[in-house]
C-alpha cells in the first residue's frame, strides 16, 4: 500500500511540475517581459532554463527522496488536461495571445496545480500513516524483520 502511494504521489509531483512550468511560461507573457511577437518564440526556447527554475521557492525541510524516478503518466487525464489547457501547441501559439487569452489560460493551470497540489498533500499524509503503522507493528512485535524475510 506504502508503495502504490509513492508511486501515486511521484506521478502527481511530476503532473504538478508540469502545470508549474506552463504556469510560468504563460506569466512571462504576461508580465510583458517578451519585446516582440516575431522574436516570442526564440526568446522563450532561450530563456525558458531561467524562466522553469525562478518559480515559487520549495517549502523548508527535508522534503521527501523519491523512490521511482520515472512517473508513469502516458495516457492519463491529467496528462490530457493539462496539454488540453496548454499543451505544446498553446505554447507555441502564446506569443500571439491576447492579455485575455493569456489570463484564462494561467487561471486553468492555476486550478489544476491546486487541485494537484490538494491530492498531493492527502498522499504525504497517507503515507505517513502508513509508515507510522508500519514503524508501530515493529516496535510493538506484531512485525518482525524475521517475518518480512521468510
Amino acid at each position: 500500500m506504502r508503495a502504490t502511494c509513492q508511486e501515486a504521489e511521484v506521478s502527481l509531483s511530476y503532473l504538478r511540475r508540469l502545470a508549474q512550468g506552463r504556469l510560468d511560461i504563460v506569466h512571462r507573457f504576461l508580465d510583458g517581459s517578451v519585446d516582440s511577437r516575431h522574436e516570442a518564440l526564440a526568446e522563450l526556447v532561450d530563456d525558458l532554463p531561467g524562466i522553469l527554475s525562478a518559480g515559487s521557492p520549495r517549502p523548508a525541510g527535508p522534503g521527501r527522496l523519491p523512490v521511482f524516478l520515472a512517473p508513469d503518466i502516458e495516457g492519463s487525464d491529467l496528462t490530457a488536461e493539462l496539454d488540453a489547457v496548454l499543451g505544446a501547441d498553446g505554447i507555441a501559439g502564446l506569443a500571439d495571445a491576447d492579455h485575455e487569452a493569456l489570463v484564462a489560460i494561467a487561471s486553468e493551470l492555476e486550478v489544476i496545480e491546486h487541485r494537484l497540489s490538494t491530492d498531493r498533500r492527502a498522499l504525504h499524509e497517507r503515507i505517513d500513516a502508513i509508515q507510522a503503522e508500519i514503524v508501530g507493528r515493529y516496535k510493538s512485535g506484531r512485525a518482525s524483520v524475521d517475518g518480512l524475510l521468510s
